[in-house]
C-alpha cells in the first residue's frame, strides 16, 4: 500500500494531465493499453487503488481505471505461469481470456453509466473533501500510519516465539 500511495503521488507530481487525458482519456483503445500494463503487473487491490485514483485526477476515464483495478490483482506473470504449468496453457489462456473480457466489458459499461448520466469524475472527485474538520482526517491519517508500521514491523518480526504470533 505504501509502494502504491507512493507512486500515485509521483504520477499526481511528474505526468502532466493532458499526456494522461490523451492516452487514456477514455475508448477502447486506452482500456487496451491498461489491460496491457496490469495483465503482467505484480500489483496488489490495495496497491493499485491509489494509483488508479491519481490516474482519474489527472483525466483517465473511470471505465479504463477499473479495468485496471480489475486486471491488475487478478492477474499478473507468477499467477499465469502457475495456472499455465499445474491447469495447462490452453488454461492460462482461458483465464487471462476470460478476466480480459469481463475487465473491457465492465470498463466499457461504467464510462456508459457516468456519460448516460452526466456525471463528471473530476468534478466530483475531491469533493467530499470539506466533510470532515482537518483534525479528523489529521487523526486518521496518524492512526492508519501507525497501524501500517506496526504490521511491517510485527510481519518482519520473525522471532518465531508465541507471544508474537
Amino acid at each position: 500500500m505504501l509502494i502504491g500511495i507512493l507512486l500515485a503521488g509521483i504520477i499526481s507530481y511528474a505526468i502532466p494531465e493532458t499526456l494522461v487525458q490523451e492516452y487514456l482519456g477514455g475508448g477502447f483503445s486506452s482500456m487496451l493499453v491498461m489491460l496491457v500494463i496490469g495483465i503482467p503487473l505484480y500489483i496488489c487491490a490495495t496497491a493499485s487503488t491509489p494509483l488508479a485514483a491519481s490516474l482519474v485526477a489527472k483525466g483517465m476515464s473511470p471505465g479504463t481505471a477499473f479495468v485496471f483495478l480489475l486486471a491488475g490483482p487478478a492477474t499478473n506473470a507468477a499467477t499465469i505461469t502457475m495456472v499455465a504449468r499445474f491447469l495447462g496453457k490452453r488454461s492460462a489462456v482461458l483465464y487471462v481470456g476470460v478476466i480480459s473480457l469481463c475487465a473491457i466489458g465492465a470498463g466499457i459499461l461504467l464510462d456508459w453509466l457516468y456519460f448516460k448520466l452526466g456525471i463528471s469524475v473530476t468534478a466530483t472527485l475531491g469533493s467530499a473533501e470539506e466533510l470532515l474538520p482537518e483534525s479528523i482526517k489529521l487523526g486518521f491519517a496518524v492512526l492508519l500510519l501507525s497501524l501500517m508500521l506496526y504490521g511491517i514491523f510485527r510481519r518482519n518480526h520473525g522471532c518465531g516465539c508465541t507471544e508474537c504470533h
